[in-house]
């Protein structure tokens, strides 16, 4: 006998099959649920919109200001993760239901999501987006006050302020170190926007500072393509790149010093960028979304490997290129 969930999801998911330009069928369901508002999730949310004018759509987003019109601090927005395109008002005049709340299990069997309030929401179809998160790192000394102390301001307005915020105070020669993961647990478009983004804040604001880039990958595609976008852009600085095979790699830290204890030797910095390894965010491990390599296996139309009708968007899949392009494309190819 079919599995009644199982029956729920296909019918859902029949509804919403084919966005990327074949036929769009519009036929009843019950509730679509999109969980993250950030790129992926909000443009998914408006396409089933769009191809489904008798579902009802519910977009759950656990941080508002990532659906809002404009960004509240300007200083910390070139550090801040991508906004969604789509704000609240936009969203809500489409017909989608917005709900602030973080989603904290899912019941697989009953086809329904556990939210933080306590509350409970049930879904025919569901779409996750769940963006990335960090993984925990076997470094001594990379403790919870040096995450503080060192913000990876990586998808975190918070950490974003904060980060900018240290900038402000750097002494006038003082030394910034970012520090980036492996381009296969990270984001390599983003890393790149990061490098460039503070050498070019210390060649307007700090000329006399130092910036020194410690790239976890053994041979860099990103000290070239830095170097080249730097040059394009009429950054003149110079930038200490330092891959995993020139001793990147650290053996321990010590953030109430600024100390970093690389495998080239010890660097003191009065500014540290530390950005982990990432993997795929905290709802879709809790899920039992992703494998060993703690992304989401799924298929090109991002139909989960692991969950029987859950689809996957954006910086979660496994193998995904996790650029802002990329994660936008997953949202035209749902189903």
């Amino acid at each position: 006998m079919p599995d009644p969930s199982r029956r729920a999801f296909a019918l859902g998911l029949a509804a919403c099959a084919g966005l990327a330009g074949v036929g769009l069928a519009a036929r009843p369901a019950s509730q679509l649920v999109v969980i993250g508002g950030g790129p992926a999730g909000a443009a998914a949310a408006l396409a089933l919109r769009r191809a489904n004018p008798r579902a009802e759509v519910l977009l759950v987003e656990r941080d508002p200001a990532r659906l809002a019109a404009t960004d509240t601090d300007p200083a910390a927005a070139r550090f801040s993760p991508p906004r969604s395109g789509a704000s609240l008002a936009r969203l809500t005049a489409a017909g989608i239901g917005v709900m602030l709340d973080d989603v904290m299990q899912i019941d697989w069997s009953a086809a329904r999501a556990e939210l933080f309030s306590g509350r409970r929401i049930a879904f025919d179809a569901l779409f996750l987006a769940p963006g990335t998160a960090a993984r925990n790192e076997a470094i001594a000394g990379l403790d919870a006050h040096a995450r503080h102390a060192w913000p990876a301001a990586w998808g975190n307005p918070r950490e974003a302020r904060r980060l900018a915020a240290q900038l402000a105070a750097l002494p006038a020669a003082g030394h910034v170190v970012l520090r980036l993961p492996p381009a296969g647990l990270g984001h390599p478009e983003a890393a790149l926007g990061r490098a460039l983004a503070l050498a070019q804040y210390l060649t307007a604001q700090r000329p006399a500072a130092r910036l020194t880039v410690l790239d976890a990958d053994p041979i860099s595609a990103l000290a070239p393509a830095f170097a080249k976008s730097a040059a394009e852009r009429g950054i003149l600085r110079q930038v200490t790149w330092v891959t995993a095979a020139d001793g990147a790699g650290l053996r321990g830290v010590d953030a109430r010093r600024g100390l970093l204890d690389t495998e080239a030797g010890l660097i003191r910095a009065d500014v540290v960028n530390f950005v982990p390894p990432q993997q795929a965010g905290t709802i879709a491990v809790t899920a039992g979304l992703v494998d060993d390599s703690g992304w989401c296996p799924c298929d090109a139309g991002g139909r989960s490997a692991r969950r029987h009708g859950a689809v996957i968007l954006g910086d979660a899949r496994k193998g995904a290129k996790r650029t802002l392009a990329a994660a936008l494309a997953s949202a035209t190819r749902i189903g």
